[in-house]
């Protein structure tokens, strides 16, 4: 259920606004508008200070220490300093490794040469010139007299070579080789040499300090909300003395909010918001069914305020979805040992809902593929409906079953919650037409017998009749013309569900594939070959399995989540265009922590 909002505007004094975003927070009720910000220095650092922090954590989390447990005592400010500094010292090496790997590249065709030695024999009258041109440039200067040309190496046309004369010369007169003066070539190999000791430390030191990661991560929580005050702080309007804050509050914590503001001396006023403001959405889902929650906050999506909240009736059918799309009792099993170990290991509130989602999902896979007898690609038996010879049939008339009954599903939650009879006519109208869909889907898919019942046409007429007069605004020239292809998505929606039994028999032949693939090497092996045949068999279907348990996962994704998230969405008149409802408070994972 969206629970009703009210639009709230908090006015106090100037001097006084920190303190009352302090019992603001403490409140914990209002979803504060922070659209319009003052710039401030201490928030432009902590901005900083969180970026820096987020870099650190990810490099920390990247690096599978051998070290579970910290072997030094470091607060999480200074766990973040030591990795600050480290990763800026290896960003001055990485800087200075490139320096380097350049000037080696362009000394390395000369050779170990002193440059001091060089000035050297300036000094005394002998000029030594590093030169590098074209052929017929070298070719010219060899011919002089008074010069003395050594070729160094020929590359694709071009020469390197050496002119040593007694008199000066200039850039004009010679192709002066561009060269690091400063640096001579073990002298670059040496500091390299150096630098890569550097980093292996750098790079120990850092595998240490992973032990410490589980401090950045409540560094970074503290942080987060110093500067979600400071941002909150910084969203008010100032009005000479005044300063003002506007947002949302549930309408059933109204009453503590309006205590608060008589308790605290602020000015407030609540109202109903207006149809143009964009309100959080607060979904209250029943405890049975909360699980579904972690999959909403994955994918990032909430109902609109003035939307529907499908919440359970998605959880119902995304289930069932996710048993068919994986569909093998094998993997099933699996999961749910998975669950089981990680509700043993991890433990906090954060973990409930995400295991028990979890929890769900692998049940309802072991139920499916057990009636249908599928274990690991392998047939077993199983109900005769899912598992005997017109299985095929079976599985493509429940998917379009299930089509026809979330669809509908949809259209009646509207024809509930319309309010008046031509809206309630118009959605039966969307009902009729979806189910004369399914009966037209079974006889052009499924039995393809090419026999319509006599019912469908008249049926499709009311339907037709219902929607054309009661669901569209004939006003409405875009209405007008969507119409029929309003009709034409109707069938076309019922028709993806196919693509749960597609996607799951998909999933069975890949893994039967590989159980085929593991027997013949298991035939072709023998005497002393069996044992690398197994070897190789067994390394063949561990891959084979995980790669299908991951093209599950992503077929889940895409259609079983698709299934929900557009085509029952449509039918329900879901945009999931909502803002989640985040209320200005004290991290509770965080003080929990401390």
């Amino acid at each position: 259920m969206i629970v009703p909002m009210k639009k709230a505007l908090l006015l106090c004094l100037m001097h006084d606004r920190v303190n009352a975003l302090e019992k603001l927070r403490e409140l914990g009720v209002m979803h504060v508008e922070t659209e319009t910000l003052a710039d401030t220095e201490d928030r432009s650092e902590l901005q900083m200070l969180l970026s820096g922090i987020e870099r650190a954590a990810t490099v920390l989390e990247s690096r599978k220490g051998e070290h579970d447990k910290p072997k030094d005592a470091l607060t999480p400010k200074q766990t973040y300093r030591k990795v600050a500094d480290l990763l800026d010292e290896m960003g001055r090496i990485d800087k200075d490794m490139e320096v380097m790997r350049r000037s080696h590249e362009a000394l390395s065709p000369w050779g170990d040469f002193s440059n001091k030695l060089m000035q050297e024999l300036a000094d005394k009258g002998v000029n030594v010139y590093c030169c590098e041109g074209m052929e017929e440039v070298f070719d010219k200067l060899a011919t002089q007299s008074d010069l003395t040309v050594i070729e160094i190496d020929r590359e694709h046309g071009t020469v390197r070579f050496v002119v040593v004369t007694e008199k000066q010369m200039t850039a004009e007169e010679l192709p002066l080789a561009v060269l690091p003066k400063d640096r001579r070539l073990r002298d670059i190999d040496g500091h390299m040499v150096k630098l890569k000791r550097r980093l292996g430390q750098i790079n120990t030191e850092l595998d240490k300090l992973a032990a410490h990661a589980h401090q950045l991560e409540r560094f970074e929580l503290e942080i987060r909300e110093r500067l979600e005050f400071l941002t909150t702080r910084d969203s008010m309007q100032s009005h000479e003395q005044i300063a003002s804050i506007r947002g949302f509050v549930p309408a059933k914590e109204e009453e503590r909010l309006t205590a608060a503001a008589e308790q605290h001396g602020w000015a407030l006023l609540l109202e109903e918001p207006a149809p143009d403001d964009r309100v959080p959405t607060l979904i209250t889902i029943p405890k049975a069914f909360r699980f579904i929650q972690p999959l909403f906050e994955f994918l990032g999506i909430s109902p609109g305020y003035n939307e529907i909240d499908a919440s359970v009736g998605v959880m119902f059918f995304f289930v069932i979805y996710f048993g068919m799309i994986v569909g093998d009792a094998g993997y099933g099993s699996i999961f749910m040992l998975i669950t089981l170990i990680a509700r043993a290991k991890l433990r906090g509130d954060k973990y409930k809902l995400p295991l028990r989602l979890m929890g769900v999902l692998s049940a309802s896979t072991m139920i499916w593929g057990g009636l249908s007898g599928n274990w690991f690609g392998l047939s077993a038996p199983g109900i005769e409906w899912l598992s005997g010879p017109a299985k095929n049939r079976n599985i493509q008339f429940f998917c379009f079953l299930l089509a026809v009954a979330q669809l509908s599903l949809g259209h009646i939650w509207r024809a509930i919650l319309a309010g008046n009879i031509r809206k309630i006519l118009g959605q039966t109208g969307w009902i009729i037409i979806l189910w004369m869909n399914f009966f037209l889907t079974l006889e052009l898919v499924v039995d393809r017998t090419g026999q319509f019942p006599g019912f469908m046409l008249p049926l499709y007429g009311a339907g037709a009749f219902l929607v054309a007069t009661c669901d569209v605004n004939w006003r409405d020239p875009s209405e007008v013309f969507n119409l029929p292809f309003s009709f034409i998505n109707s069938f076309v929606d019922m028709l993806s569900y196919i693509r749960l039994f597609a996607v799951g028999m998909a999933g069975f032949y890949i893994a039967s594939s590989f159980n085929g693939m593991f027997a013949s090497l298991l035939e072709a092996g023998s005497g002393a070959w069996i044992i690398l045949a197994v070897v190789l068999g067994l390394v063949v279907i561990l891959f084979g399995h995980l790669l299908n348990i991951a093209l599950c996962m992503m077929g889940v994704l895409v259609h079983g989540v698709r299934l929900n998230t557009l085509e029952f969405s449509n039918h329900i008149g879901l945009t999931w265009s909502g803002t989640e409802f985040k209320p200005f408070k004290k991290n509770i994972i965080s003080n929990k922590e401390k």
